[in-house]
């Protein structure tokens, strides 16, 4: 649904609070990261942190995994109880603008704040963009600047269209960038964040065709920006509870929980347009339009319970292959959203027992496996199923009350109220699902990869550590259904364990 106010599409950097304002992850949550083995599962020794990479935004070239490496910081209010992940970027040709930008897959818009901002005191806790040498304007078929405004219920952003230099680490240079320099930013809630402004790392949409805007990851494929330095169109995004960084360029192993672990990749489905959707929920700031989304297949869902967990010395747990459950079918995954949204029809039905009325009920709760379409295969004829497990660790959202000084929990799964009105009836993948998978965008194989998260912090306790589930079964064009295998499958081989072939 577009709207007739907004010549922009939505800023999907709203959709990293909840709708209801719910409690995020604080860095002193009680976070135990026990997770089901399969048979080649492993202990892990603790990991120490990343503390031998410099803590400057802006990392030079990491030589042995071929990446750039830009620094995620991590922002925790306590007066909402939300959290946020922003890096910085360099605007204009001598460097003169250092801007803080959330980095969204759910957006094509790269917005900061102009030097004649208008505004309730945001200019008083940000960063401002202060002309360059090297700014210059967008000029519409009138020869007039080009101008641009989005309405949201509780206030607006106003601005226009322009140009000039953005710098991403210590040397990567993309000169006559398109930005848009907001003069006008009404929404007070944002005064709070340390962000100043968005880079949107969605593809062109239809909003951005008509305005002439080529977005951010257009100009560093079309100017060969990354190419020429032997870089690959990818950038892989990794938070984890002390912060995170964007590998821009390839893939970093160290960012693995084994370096050894395959990525396992999910076809991007180009016929809307974006990594993901634009679904934004601010509390009571409900935006006015949408755009176009590029979304991965989830063909279902299914859930396992693994009793007396952690009681277990085995690292096998036998399981029955299911089949698949309702999940809807075109999934987002978005760096701009903090929970999991879940179609309606799978949190009122499949998932309906998804209840937790204290942190002690967490050790119930199943364990959540999506089930993508994986890629073609070429010498079997057919696509793979990728099933990717999340424990209850990783969707249970513990966080310390602030004011009773108590320990408390909520889901990090939240039904998608929306969906029917955004014309989608799949999942959106935020940072709750993100934190537990370093996640890989490639922009010229039209892909998303995921590979389990090395975590900053290691539970000496856990007697299981769960790596990347891969290639679990294939299907065949004769059996392609949504229900239980048939004679064009192969062996189960399950992330919680393995079963021999259906009958």
């Amino acid at each position: 649904m577009y709207s007739g106010l907004s010549h922009v599409g939505v800023f999907s950097f709203l959709k990293i609070f909840l709708a209801s304002c719910t409690l995020s992850f604080l860095k002193n949550g009680f976070r135990n990261d026990i997770y089901a083995g399969g048979n080649y599962s492993q202990k892990l020794q603790p990991f120490e942190g990343l503390s031998y990479i410099e803590e400057k935004p802006f990392l030079k070239t990491n030589d042995n995994n071929n990446t750039i490496l830009l620094k995620l910081y991590k922002q925790d209010i306590l007066s909402k109880n939300i959290t946020t992940y922003y890096g910085q970027v360099v605007i204009g040709e001598n460097s003169e603008n250092k801007i803080n930008v959330l980095y969204d897959t759910g957006s094509t818009e790269f917005w900061i704040p102009f030097e004649n901002y208008k505004g309730p005191n945001f200019n008083n806790t940000h960063n401002i963009y202060k002309r360059t040498k090297s700014f210059k304007y967008k000029y519409d078929k009138k020869g007039l600047p080009s101008r641009l405004e989005v309405n949201y219920l509780s206030g607006k952003i106003i601005g226009f269209d322009g140009y000039d230099t953005v710098k991403l680490g210590r040397d990567l240079s993309v000169s006559h960038t398109n930005i848009a320099f907001a003069t006008d930013i009404d929404i007070p809630l944002l005064e709070e964040f340390k962000w100043d402004g968005i880079v949107g790392l969605g593809f062109e949409n239809e909003d951005s065709r008509k305005r002439g805007i080529k977005p951010f990851l257009d100009h560093l494929k079309d100017d060969r920006i990354l190419t020429d330095r032997k870089l690959k169109n990818m950038f892989g995004y990794y938070i984890n509870d002390t912060g995170g960084f964007i590998t821009l360029g390839g893939i970093d192993n160290q960012f693995k929980r084994t370096p050894e672990e395959e990525i396992i990749w999910s076809p991007v489905s180009t016929e809307m347009g974006f990594w993901t959707k634009n679904r934004s929920v601010l509390c009571s700031i409900v935006i006015l339009s949408i755009s176009m989304l590029t979304t991965v297949d989830i063909l279902g869902i299914r859930k396992e319970t693994i009793p007396y967990m952690n009681e277990r010395n085995e690292d096998n747990v036998i399981v029955k292959y299911e089949g698949f459950h309702d999940g809807g079918s075109k999934s987002i995954v978005d760096t701009g959203t903090f929970l999991i949204y879940a179609p309606k029809k799978t949190m009122d039905g499949y998932l309906k027992d998804l209840v937790l009325t204290s942190c002690e009920d967490k050790n119930k709760l199943p364990y959540i496996i999506f089930q993508l379409k994986g890629k073609k295969m070429k010498t079997l004829q057919s696509f793979t199923v990728i099933e990717i497990v999340l424990s209850p660790n990783d969707y249970v959202i513990e966080y310390i009350d602030q004011v009773k000084l108590t320990r408390e929990c909520i889901l990090g799964i939240q039904v998608d109220e929306k969906n029917e009105e955004d014309y989608i009836n799949g999942w959106t993948l935020g940072q709750t699902f993100l934190k537990a998978y370093y996640t890989i965008f490639d922009k010229d194989n039209l892909q998303v990869g995921f590979v389990r998260s090395r975590k900053a912090t290691h539970n000496r306790n856990n007697s299981h550590e769960m790596k990347t589930y891969v290639n679990i079964q294939e299907i065949t064009e004769r059996n392609n259904s949504r229900g239980k295998s048939g004679k064009g499958s192969i062996s189960y081989n399950g992330p919680l364990g393995q079963t021999g072939n259906e009958k």
